[in-house]
Parts: C-alpha cells; sequence; structure tokens
C-alpha cells in the first residue's frame, strides 16, 4: 500500500488536471464563440458591401439604358423610318447590360424579360425583318420604360427619398446636354470600335462583336 501522502499527492494531481481540462474547455468555448462572431461580422460587412456595390452597379445601368434611344427607335420605326445603323449597335448593348448587371432579386426576372425583349429585337434588324422590328422595338421601349421606372423606385425606397412630383417621368431620352455617354456612336460604331468593321453578330444574335478587323 501506497503512504497517505502519495494519495494526497495523487489527488492533488488529478485535481489539478481536472482543473486544467475545465479551463482549457472554456477557452476554446470562447474563442470559438469569439470567432463564430468574428465571422458573423465580416459577413454582415461583405452583405452591406455588396448591396452598396449593386445599387450603385444598377444605377449605372439605368443610366446607360437611358442613352440608347430606345424610345426615339420605337417611333422611327413605326413612324414608317427605315433600319438605321445605329439600331443594332444600340440593341446588342442593351442586351448587354441587361444581361451583365447584378440586378437586385426583387426585379432580377423582369430584368431578364426586358433582356428577351431586346434579344428579339436585335434578331429582327439582324435579319433586316423590318414589320418584325417594329413589334419588337415597341415592346422594348415599353417593357424597358416600365422596367427602369420600377427599379428607380426601388432605389430610391431603399434609400429614403421620394422624387419631386412622386412619379418617374420618362427616361429614355438622352442625358443631358454636354454629358458624352459611353455608348454605340450614331454611325454605328461602338466605343473602341473601329469605323467601317463587322458590326455583323453571330448567328444566335447576341454575341457579335462590335469591331472591325
Amino acid at each position: 500500500m501506497g503512504s497517505p501522502r502519495r494519495f494526497l499527492l495523487l489527488g492533488a494531481a488529478a485535481l489539478a488536471v481536472a482543473f486544467f481540462a475545465a479551463a482549457c474547455d472554456d477557452d476554446a468555448e470562447s474563442n470559438d464563440n469569439a470567432s463564430q462572431g468574428s465571422v458573423d461580422t465580416v459577413n454582415a460587412q461583405v452583405q452591406e458591401l455588396h448591396g452598396d456595390v449593386q445599387r450603385v452597379e444598377m444605377m449605372h445601368a439605368l443610366l446607360a439604358l437611358s442613352t440608347l434611344g430606345l424610345h426615339d427607335m420605337d417611333e422611327a420605326l413605326n413612324g414608317g423610318g427605315a433600319i438605321e445603323s445605329s439600331f443594332i449597335p444600340n440593341t446588342r448593348a442593351a442586351w448587354r447590360i441587361l444581361a451583365l448587371t447584378d440586378w437586385h432579386d426583387d426585379v432580377r426576372a423582369d430584368a431578364e424579360a426586358v433582356r428577351d425583349d431586346a434579344a428579339a429585337l436585335l434578331e429582327a434588324l439582324q435579319a433586316d425583318d423590318l414589320e418584325a422590328a417594329k413589334e419588337h422595338a415597341s415592346a422594348l421601349h415599353d417593357s424597358e420604360h416600365d422596367f427602369s421606372g420600377a427599379v428607380w423606385e426601388m432605389l430610391e425606397t431603399e434609400a429614403g427619398v421620394e422624387e419631386p412630383g412622386g412619379s418617374h417621368g420618362d427616361d429614355s431620352g438622352s442625358l443631358a446636354a454636354g454629358v458624352t455617354p459611353n455608348t454605340p456612336a450614331a454611325d454605328g460604331t461602338p466605343p473602341g470600335g473601329h469605323a467601317g468593321g463587322d458590326d455583323t453578330p453571330s448567328a444566335d444574335g447576341l454575341g457579335g462583336d462590335d469591331h472591325g478587323e
């Protein structure tokens, strides 16, 4: 048998180990809680940043769409006019803006519907089908107008501001005088493109190259 002193030492050691293990458990739990809190904070900050970036991206997209003359295109085609050289690159630009913008979930489906209208018009213009172009130009004009108004209203509501007059006007014209938007030129040459280049998109009507060789 061991001496009482040995049993006391063994008992004290056992208590020390148990205390140390409990302390480690508490520290681990505290560290886990702190780590989870840090992750949650970072996630919240990322979500907030994404929302800010998305709002700016949508505003830029709406402003770009407003420079493409979709209203004037509709009136020109349905007023007896011919297909002008700017119609294909401007319609393609509209499709790209609608397809590539990170739209808010609440308006994403509507953006896809307007994009489909732009695709239909682009195909008609490429086929030089004036009657189909008239129909699709009207559809795109109307759907883009309604869509832009709805998105502006959503953005204003989120920002807590109200448009003077309480309504959304027709933004389908150009920007204020003196502002030169980065959109396809009236002669059909897109930004960065080359005059006289091949402006015919690929067979699907959507992936054409606006740049000359």
